[in-house]
């Protein structure tokens, strides 16, 4: 009788496994090819006309078809404002910047693109690229390293900012950093126009609501992956900061009068966990008059 019983869980663990591998394969898949975009509306008083910006993160060099083809006719079709290319387009290790560039030099042809640095773009340029924002600018790309721009965006009066550091004193980053950041962020803030910032690390600006503290209207970032693995319900699993079940991971916060959107991003470094149960995200964000 035991026998019987026994083979028949085996049978049954059998059948749940050739359902169940297949189905984390197929999720798998999904979440490094099948490109979503998720739309955010953000109000403000200091807009008198209405603008938008389309936001990428995270693409790790992947392609979505030849030459990135279909995720550039996406960002086409949504017919964006400006465009920000928020960090870690490349990863660290890449051979060249070739996928960065190109796609550069195929979004400028439709919107301003502005590209913001992300630690793989760090840690890739301290192995001996320093060509990459040179090359990035060539393309086409205005390169927010620690800089920012003045623009008008459909008569209204923008400052775009762009910050790797952290924006605030900490011992995560040295005493030089530290000081850079803030001369920094206190020349960004002195204007009237509205602030946005590009800021692939969320951490440097959700931390004790320092976008609010800094008087930024709203903060654009990447980097989390979307916690790598979304649980239904939950959200995602993983932060480095946060570690487990993060409350920043991925959509709109509230910091205060500040908002901040931290996008899934396209891809992850494949050495990392798998991305799971989490496709690839363009954002568009309108912005609007409050």
């Amino acid at each position: 009788m035991e026998t019987v019983i026994l083979k028949k869980v085996k049978k049954f663990v059998l059948i749940l496994l050739a359902v169940l591998i297949p189905m984390c394969l197929i999720s798998i898949w999904i979440s490094y090819n099948w490109l979503t975009i998720s739309h955010f509306t953000v109000t403000d008083g200091k807009v008198d006309e209405k603008f938008r910006i389309v936001l990428i993160s995270d693409l790790h060099d992947h392609c979505f078809g030849n030459n990135n083809e279909n995720l550039i006719a996406r960002i086409e079709e949504l017919s964006p404002d400006l465009i920000v290319l928020d960090g870690d387009i490349i990863n660290k290790d890449s051979a060249n910047d070739t996928v960065a560039v190109h796609l550069v030099c195929a979004l400028k042809k439709f919107a301003p693109v502005y590209y913001s640095l992300g630690n793989h773009e760090y840690e890739y340029m301290q192995m001996g690229h320093g060509d990459l924002l040179v090359n990035l600018e060539k393309a086409g790309a205005v390169v927010l390293h620690d800089q920012y721009v003045d623009i008008e965006v459909n008569q209204n009066l923008v400052r775009l900012g762009g910050l790797y550091e952290y924006s605030f004193e900490t011992s995560m980053q040295s005493a030089e950093e530290n000081e850079q950041a803030i001369s920094y962020m206190k020349r960004y803030v002195d204007t009237d126009r509205y602030l946005i910032m590009c800021a692939h690390r969320p951490e440097s600006f959700f931390c004790w609501d320092y976008a609010d503290k800094w008087g930024v209207d709203l903060v654009l970032s990447g980097h989390l992956h979307g916690g790598q693995v979304i649980i239904p319900g939950l959200g995602g699993l993983y932060s480095s900061l946060e570690e487990f079940l993060p409350k920043y991971d991925y959509g709109q916060y509230q910091l205060g009068d500040s908002v901040m959107i931290i996008t899934r991003g396209l891809s992850s470094n494949l050495k990392a966990l798998p991305r799971f149960n989490n496709p690839p995200e363009i954002v568009v964000v309108d912005v609007k008059p409050g």
